[in-house]
């Protein structure tokens, strides 16, 4: 696994679009998407408990400056780095989950999730289609459609998150 890790690394140039998973200054698992702003450090952090060797990375938008909120530790057998494709941000929404039209009242509501909007996303950090239901405890349940209910994500109304719509099926009038 550290060879692989190594070797994604090895594979990237500044200014490319990634995704990474790997933890943050606090030893918290986080994913970044965006441009990777530096030459991957090597370096040594926190993880588990213990000094261990990783890489230091800073992914975020393409003017941000190096700061604690774009930066991601990897270390090897756990974190990752890809380039990935730029996201068509037109269609992206970074809200409070309000702004989706849920409320405890909403029925069928389904929007396309992008990840917690923390305060380093530059961008969603997935792509997932979920139902929004309210749970009667105060908090919103995000479950993919195909899980029979399995929740994937769990907020409160005022989390903000990235969001879509869901894209619209062409009418059968537009397709004749």
């Amino acid at each position: 696994m550290h060879v692989d890790l190594e070797s994604a690394l090895a594979a990237l140039s500044v200014g490319e679009h990634v995704h990474a998973h790997g933890a943050d200054t606090r030893g918290h698992q986080v994913t970044r998407a965006g441009y990777l702003l530096a030459a991957p450090q090597r370096k040594t952090g926190r993880h588990d408990n213990e000094a261990k060797e990783g890489w230091l990375v800073h992914v975020g938008a393409r003017e941000d400056a190096l700061i604690n909120s774009n930066r991601v530790m990897l270390y090897p057998g756990t974190g990752h780095i890809t380039r990935t494709p730029e996201p068509d941000m037109s269609r992206w929404r970074k809200t409070p989950l309000t702004e989706t039209g849920a409320s405890a009242r909403t029925r069928n509501l389904q929007i396309v999730f992008g990840g917690k909007a923390l305060r380093g996303a530059a961008e969603p950090t997935e792509e997932t289609i979920v139902d929004v239901t309210y749970n009667t405890e105060g908090l919103y349940n995000l479950s993919r459609p195909d899980t029979n209910g399995l929740v994937h994500f769990q907020c409160r109304l005022g989390a903000t998150i990235w969001w879509a719509p869901l894209p619209t099926a062409p009418s059968r009038e537009a397709r004749a």
